[in-house]
């Protein structure tokens, strides 16, 4: 009677153990049809786009034909660079100093997995989140600065000049020095040096409001009439930067290393934990100090783990469009490109969200082969994470 009952029981395991297996096998085949008909449809709508011009072209308005992904390549790699240049150092360094310099004293552990739990915790946070966080620390600064106002240059900022420019009666424009730089219209009512746009110094004549124009086509191109106002206008270095950084590239970087900060820390302890205790013992037993031990043992064995982390982050970081949003606005093209740190960029992502967006149904056709292009950039990080992770294992073996 036991050996019938255990036999049912066995029985009705296997078919439940064939059943889960099933089970699982269909809903593994579901995400595969899922996946290769969405890129399949991605492939058939976007590769009618796919040329060289695209690759180099900016977004033009109105104008699929002549739009690309030029500016938002350069805008991503940029934004990118900024983030792996903060993110990369700090996270991995935290990893080390959590997992090789652990405390003794009672408080300093609870402090040190108060921060390991936190870190644990921050890895799963939407990243839309640390888009309001970037707005908050790095767009405004807390409002340390004072309340940012649109068009309002900022009180803390080094590599710009400022000038005023304005329109003679030939139609050329000129310049000359601004004294105020919060002070947006100067009305001309006398005689000034200015530049124009070749580079010629000389004195603008100012002529009496109702006065005839002149006859001489080189007088007019250096005289205005008295009263007319000159606008505000700035030449920026490549060294520009200012305080608060508002919305600049700077800022979108940034945000996007605290989006992928707890990643790179948890991804470098786990290739810190994978180095053999029997090295660390072994390099102790030789008289080395903690520093030496982690600095001529463990880092070399951990490299590999924590080089392919660090690609999966950062290939996380290229394909995020939320924080970029909140913090950098939708930024489709700019007129003289990315010239410092502190200009508004498009990136791949954006353009992607902001063409999939548009009435204009050719620039969905734009997205598709955007993305396509995004999936290629993406592809090659995590290919370069798995080569990593296989010559690591087999110089191991």
């Amino acid at each position: 009677m036991q050996d019938h009952v255990q036999t049912k029981r066995d029985r009705s395991r296997r078919w439940f153990d064939s059943g889960f297996s099933i089970t699982c096998l269909l809903i593994a085949s579901l995400v595969v049809v899922i996946l290769v008909c969405l890129i399949s449809g991605i492939l058939w709508q976007g590769a009618p786009w796919l040329r060289p011009s695209f690759l180099w072209n900016a977004h033009h308005e109105n104008q699929p034909n002549e739009s690309g992904i030029g500016q938002a390549i350069i805008g991503s790699g940029m934004v990118c660079l900024i983030c792996g240049m903060f993110a990369l150092p700090i996270g991995i360094g935290t990893a080390i100093f959590l997992e090789e310099f652990r405390p003794r004293n009672r408080w300093l552990k609870w402090f040190h997995n108060l921060v390991q739990l936190n870190i644990s915790n921050l890895a799963g946070v939407p990243s839309i989140v640390y888009g309001i966080l970037g707005v908050t620390a790095f767009v405004y600064m807390f409002g340390v600065f004072g309340k940012i106002q649109t068009d309002r240059p900022s009180d803390y900022e080094i590599g710009i000049h400022y000038m005023y420019q304005i329109k003679t009666i030939g139609g050329d424009y000129v310049t000359f020095p601004c004294e105020d730089k919060f002070q947006t219209l100067y009305s001309v009512d006398r005689p000034l040096m200015v530049t124009n746009a070749k580079g010629e110094t000389f004195e603008l004549n100012v002529l009496p409001k109702g006065a005839s124009r002149p006859s001489d086509d080189g007088l007019r191109s250096r005289s205005v009439f008295a009263g007319k106002n000159a606008s505000i206008t700035s030449q920026k270095e490549f060294y520009h930067m200012q305080l608060p950084f508002h919305k600049s590239a700077l800022a979108a970087g940034l945000t996007l290393a605290l989006v992928i900060l707890p990643i790179v820390i948890i991804a470098s302890q786990e290739a810190l934990r994978a180095v053999p205790n029997s090295l660390r013992e072994a390099a102790f037993g030789m008289g080395a100090t903690r520093w030496q031990v982690v600095r001529g043992t463990v880092i070399p064995s951990a490299t590999p783990g924590i080089m392919t982390g660090a690609i999966l982050a950062m290939s996380r970081a290229i394909g995020e469009a939320a924080p970029v949003l909140a913090v950098m606005g939708g930024v489709l093209s700019s007129t003289l490109g990315l010239t410092n740190l502190m200009d508004s960029t498009p990136t791949l992502p954006v353009t992607i969200y902001r063409w999939a967006q548009d009435d204009n149904r050719a620039f969905e056709g734009l997205s598709a082969a955007a993305i396509i292009v995004l999936l290629l950039f993406l592809l090659v990080m995590n290919s370069a994470a798995v080569l990593i992770r296989y010559r690591a294992e087999k110089n191991k073996g």
